[in-house]
């Protein structure tokens, strides 16, 4: 048997998409291999639930955040399991139960960001130590990962894939509501949450109105929720540019591929990204980007190339980058073809279900 554990996976969140991702490669490579796959998810409503990821139908049991019933489906499940896929650092420390309960399983653990930048507390730093192997979708991670006390012997960089025809996703985002015809369009795609406020979305905002000054005909479209949403309003309203800045909430993923689309520069000037799965999806469209000079960022967006990095609250070269990108279309179609044959060519869902499928079969024979 393949098993999965996973955090979340009906959620949205780059995390929680990876995970779905990940999930996706288990059951292929189960079918192919005429093995029984289970995937279990502590967080999410306590049934089994259909996930569809392009062709493929996927069943998740979830467990409503029980941690011990969720535990205890797991560690019944461990006679009968070759292989598993621990799909978050927190969950590490059941991995390792897994493995001293049946020591002949294999276990992958998947990290992603910032919960591995900061040291992890000793049980988790031994179920990586004591994994088969541990997945970063960006050097920087990996490199943060190897850092950790008991650390891990195998850590292998594995970037994150678009979903399954992201770049061809339909859908209508009602640009005639957000702004005339005429007008360029900014877009940030984000979580408005206060405890992330190292996305720079603040940042963005102080940065707008010398964008405006500018290039006066540029609007700002801000995708995502959260409890920070009203401070950044207010925000908005204090530098006299609420007139001109979108605030559209949540959205579906067909119609979040409409504002990409609808788009003229992809903004989001963050502090701590693992990875920054946003700007491949803008550059899926062709979009240039505008990202932060930390963490993952700068193993996406290649500056000067597909778009441009500045430094965490650098409000005076978020604007410049921003202004020089909305002043030419030619730059404009240049960094965003650039970024879409990048996308073409590393960061599509084949790419991560390739290196994925690799790695989980090391040392595993040719048939089941």
């Amino acid at each position: 048997m393949l098993l999965g554990l996973f955090t979340e996976l009906l959620t949205p969140g780059g995390i929680q998409r990876v995970g779905r991702h990940a999930a996706a490669v288990l059951s292929t490579l189960a079918s192919d291999r005429d093995l029984p796959c289970r995937l279990l998810s502590l967080n999410d409503q306590p049934r089994a639930q259909r996930i569809a990821l392009g062709e493929l139908s996927l069943t998740v049991e979830g467990f409503g955040r029980d941690k011990m019933r969720f535990a205890r489906a797991a560690l019944a499940l461990t006679p009968h399991t070759r292989v598993a896929y621990v799909g978050h650092p927190n969950l590490a420390t059941l991995g390792l139960l897994l493995r001293l309960a049946h020591p002949t399983l294999r276990y992958w653990v998947a990290t992603h960001g910032l919960e591995v930048w900061v040291p992890l507390p000793i049980t988790r730093c031994v179920g990586l130590r004591l994994a088969r192997g541990v997945t970063a979708p960006s050097r920087f991670t990996a490199d943060a990962v190897r850092r950790q006390r008991f650390r891990p012997r195998n850590v292998q960089v594995v970037p994150w894939g678009l979903e399954p025809g992201f770049g061809h996703a339909a859908g209508l985002c009602g640009r005639e509501a957000l702004a005339p015809a005429s007008a360029l369009l900014l877009l940030a795609v984000t979580r408005l949450e206060a405890t992330e406020r190292y996305k720079g979305v603040d940042t963005l905002i102080r940065a707008f109105p010398a964008v405006l000054r500018a290039v006066p005909r540029t609007y700002l479209v801000i995708v995502g929720d959260g409890n920070d949403r009203p401070w950044l309003q207010r925000l908005a309203q204090e530098r006299g540019v609420a007139d001109r800045v979108r605030f559209v909430g949540s959205v579906q993923d067909g119609e979040l591929a409409s504002y990409y689309r609808a788009c003229d520069v992809f903004v989001m000037p963050s502090q701590k990204e693992g990875f920054g799965l946003v700007f491949l999806e803008a550059a899926a469209f062709g979009k240039p980007v505008v990202g932060g000079n930390h963490g993952g960022t700068p193993e996406i967006v290649q500056d000067g190339v597909t778009g441009f990095l500045v430094e965490h609250g650098d409000i005076g070269a978020l604007a410049d980058r921003v202004i020089c990108l909305l002043q030419s279309s030619e730059l404009r179609a240049r960094m965003g073809e650039a970024g879409r044959q990048r996308v073409e060519e590393n960061y599509l869902f084949r790419h991560f279900s390739g290196r994925l499928t690799h790695l989980l079969l090391e040392g595993e024979p040719c048939a089941s």
